[in-house]
């Protein structure tokens, strides 16, 4: 089976890491992150946020440790699967994920960084069966491109969601999901 693996929130353990990082830069004093758009919670411009991000980008991204789980159950995975690691993350942030992959020695076939790019026509183009996810919106998206999603439980993604995207919430469940399919 093809499956398609995002990385923050998913492989790297970023929000728990980014929200530290947040509320000291915005002096704030936020527990989670319940909406998938940071800048939201901690109520400034978008814009200021992803500057934030662009001017902090290797730490932001070099710093986080795996999903716990993560590295053992995509080791597994490997032995009978392809997996593609595909990210948000933009063309100028490739290197850093790159050596943060290779940091933690986390397996994989294929990296495909995406940036805006619609991830439910990345997984047709690469013809995934199978889609683990964090977001909400693109999990909702992938499901309805006829892909089935996997989504890793986070508090900004606890709502409603189509009957093809089944919530696990630890590397175990994901695993236990895709060996009775």
């Amino acid at each position: 089976m093809r499956i398609g693996v995002d990385i923050d929130g998913v492989v790297s353990d970023s929000y728990t890491f980014w929200l530290g990082e947040l509320n000291r830069h915005y002096g704030k004093n936020v527990k989670e992150i319940h909406d998938y758009q940071m800048h939201l919670i901690f109520d400034v411009p978008w814009e200021d946020m992803n500057n934030f991000f662009i001017e902090n980008v290797e730490r932001l991204f070099m710093t986080p440790s795996p999903m716990p789980g993560a590295r053992g159950a995509l080791d597994r995975l490997r032995r009978a699967h392809q997996i593609y690691l595909v990210t948000a993350r933009r063309e100028v942030e490739e290197e850093i994920t790159l050596r943060w992959l290779g940091l933690h020695k986390i397996p994989y076939d294929e990296l495909m960084v995406v940036g805006d790019r619609n991830k439910a026509e990345v997984c047709l183009e690469y013809r995934l069966e199978l889609f683990i996810e964090d977001y909400a919106g693109n999990a909702a998206k992938i499901a309805a491109a006829g892909v089935p999603v996997i989504i890793l439980d986070a508090p900004y993604n606890r709502v409603d969601l189509p009957r093809e995207v089944t919530r696990c919430y630890n590397w175990g469940q994901i695993l236990q999901v895709i060996n009775t399919r």
